[in-house]
């Protein structure tokens, strides 16, 4: 958890402790009409059950979740998760910062992070959830972050089995960045 808020500290317009979080949590589609961020929340709320503190926040995306928590729970959190084989649960990421929605801070943040975390001969692969309409231009992420990732880093760019996976979350104004092993990420697709 410190890591991520010395991330926080260099941004100015980042809003204090209420938009920060540990962990992002996405949820499937619309299943056999069910309504899958209830029954996904329920199933979060199974894994959470050993846990002594954490706090659920809805987003402005019917999908998504935050959760704050110890960093530490959120990676015992993911194993838990990997365990259950959740069915309405699509994703779960533990997050290294939080800035602004704006390309340019989410480019140089991701860098950052990826400079402190990833060794060097390591590979990796960028994905980018891009909800707002509004943000369109952020989806040339996907394809600046690998350039300056590789350039500054000196490290490959791979689409599969990657050794770190760059993950870029963006949730309206606020855009969260996460940087993990494969491992200590949950997916279901």
């Amino acid at each position: 958890m410190q890591s991520k808020k010395l991330m926080e500290k260099p941004v100015d317009s980042l809003e204090s402790e209420i938009d920060s979080f540990d962990l992002i949590v996405t949820f499937k589609e619309w299943i056999d009409g069910s309504y899958p961020e209830i029954d996904g929340i329920n199933e979060l709320e199974l894994a959470l059950k050993n846990l002594k503190s954490y706090y659920i926040k809805e987003t402005e995306f019917y999908d998504v979740v935050t959760l704050d928590l110890a960093i530490e729970d959120s990676y015992e959190v993911i194993q838990q998760l990997n365990k259950s084989s959740p069915q309405f649960i699509k994703k779960a990421v533990p997050i290294d910062a939080i800035v602004p929605s704006v390309s340019d801070q989410i480019i140089d943040t991701a860098l950052e992070v990826a400079s402190r975390k990833i060794t060097k001969k390591k590979s990796f692969t960028v994905e980018c959830e891009i909800r707002s309409k509004y943000h369109e231009s952020l989806s040339e992420l996907i394809e600046k972050i690998p350039n300056k990732v590789c350039g500054k880093l000196n490290l490959e760019y791979v689409h599969q089995n990657p050794d770190w996976v760059i993950l870029i979350e963006e949730l309206g104004q606020n855009t969260a960045i996460a940087i993990q092993n494969p491992d200590k990420i949950h997916l279901n697709r």
